[in-house]
């Protein structure tokens, strides 16, 4: 399913833009010839900067293994890094494995989501991702005796969530999952109790999820996996959400769409379409047809070509993913990075009326008025809740500025 057909002409100048560094980066991944005059322009300190940020190197490495061009010392470092990704695959695949059994013997039924029964699925291989945790997806009667159960693991929480009955209750009404740490194994488990946060907007029904579900035999243990077109359509929506800033979400989408058949794409577009998603599942196919040249159906062209909205999305995805290492560091407050953080802040506003309306708009709104970290600093009592709403802005500002301080120690 792929093409040397030229990407969308309303990308071309975005991708243009993308940095020497980036662009050598897709093409690495995509085994694509590189001129001599493209390595002269590289730093390589910077290029091997961008394999780990953008977690490319569990399907890099073995691609550009037999490469003559790349210097030998990236192609020695590049080794070294996909050696230590395997390792930390092996040590992830083990304990999902382990958390599966013990899950299984308590009458917990789990879905991993992501991470390495991802890689397992379309590679046959468990090292072809890179994943810092583990996600799970648990029916929500089920969250508070898992918990339990990996409490008594070694598992705690990394960040006190809420202390109070009207806290718990607002949090897992507005968030989607634990985040839990384990400090001997430096493993973190999240364990959601639904995909998304934003479930009353985006529509991933629990009981359909576990209807359609599959089981893959792996080590003698039964795992539940999502369907194919679910697991797709949250793919999408999850690399949407995050503004597709690391490449290897979007690299996730061209893997699925080579190994499927060509209907699986109108398939799971109509799904998205019933689901209210119709816009990520797009954006996510024209930056797969832009970036790794993925043929698409001339009804999914048409239907990209009839939404400005869909490129404008590609676009600012586009500047969030070259821009990754300033958006990932800390920086000294300055008027520049105050600039940058306003400008970032109206980006994501604008994709999220651009995924759907203004009901986005509000949601997403509305994390800035319900977050933890403000709990942890000041909470009026619960029988007056209301109040911390009205506390809210002035404790987003504090974790604003506390972000530029630490930065400046």
């Amino acid at each position: 399913m792929t093409s040397s057909a030229l990407p969308f002409s309303p990308l071309q100048a975005s991708i243009v833009n993308l940095s020497a560094e980036l662009k050598l980066l897709i093409k690495c991944r995509k085994n694509e010839p590189v001129e001599a005059e493209e390595l002269n322009t590289i730093n390589w300190p910077l290029f091997l900067q961008l394999v780990k940020s953008h977690r490319m190197i569990g399907g890099l490495y073995p691609v550009v293994d037999e490469n003559e061009w790349l210097p030998v010392e990236v192609k020695d470092r590049l080794k070294t890094i996909y050696n230590q990704n395997k390792l930390r695959m092996l040590t992830f695949t083990a304990e999902l494995l382990h958390i599966s059994k013990l899950f299984q013997k308590n009458k917990i039924a789990s879905i991993p989501l992501k991470g390495p029964m991802l890689s397992y699925v379309y590679h046959r291989d468990f090292m072809q991702r890179v994943c810092h945790d583990i996600d799970l997806l648990l029916e929500p009667a089920q969250i508070e005796k898992a918990y339990s159960i990996l409490y008594d693991e070694g598992y705690r929480m990394m960040e006190k969530i809420y202390t109070t009955p009207k806290q718990k209750e607002v949090y897992l009404a507005n968030f989607h999952h634990y985040c839990l740490y384990h400090e001997t194994k430096n493993i973190i488990v999240e364990l959601h109790w639904r995909l998304l946060a934003s479930q009353s907007i985006l529509t991933f029904p629990n009981a359909e999820l576990w209807k359609n579900a599959w089981v893959e035999k792996i080590s003698g243990i039964d795992i539940q996996l999502l369907s194919k077109h679910d697991n797709f359509l949250y793919l999408c929506v999850h690399g949407g959400q995050h503004q597709w800033k690391r490449l290897f979400w979007l690299n996730d989408i061209a893997v699925i769409l080579q190994k499927e058949e060509a209907k699986f794409i109108t398939e799971a577009y109509d799904l998205a379409k019933q689901r209210g998603i119709g816009n990520y599942v797009l954006q996510a196919l024209q930056l797969a047809s832009a970036l790794y040249k993925i043929i698409l159906p001339a009804s999914i062209i048409d239907e990209i070509a009839s939404k400005d909205s869909v490129s404008h999305l590609s676009k600012i995805a586009l500047v969030h993913m070259n821009a990754l290492l300033s958006l990932d560091e800390q920086e000294p407050f300055s008027l520049k990075t105050l600039r940058g953080k306003v400008s970032r802040f109206l980006l994501h506003y604008t994709s999220s009326y651009y995924y759907g309306d203004f009901k986005n708009v509000v949601h997403e709104a509305k994390a800035y008025f319900i977050n933890p970290a403000y709990w942890s600093v000041f909470a009026f009592p619960d029988r007056v809740f209301l109040l911390n709403y009205v506390a809210a802005p002035f404790l987003w500002g504090y974790h604003f500025f506390q972000k530029f301080r630490k930065s400046d120690l």
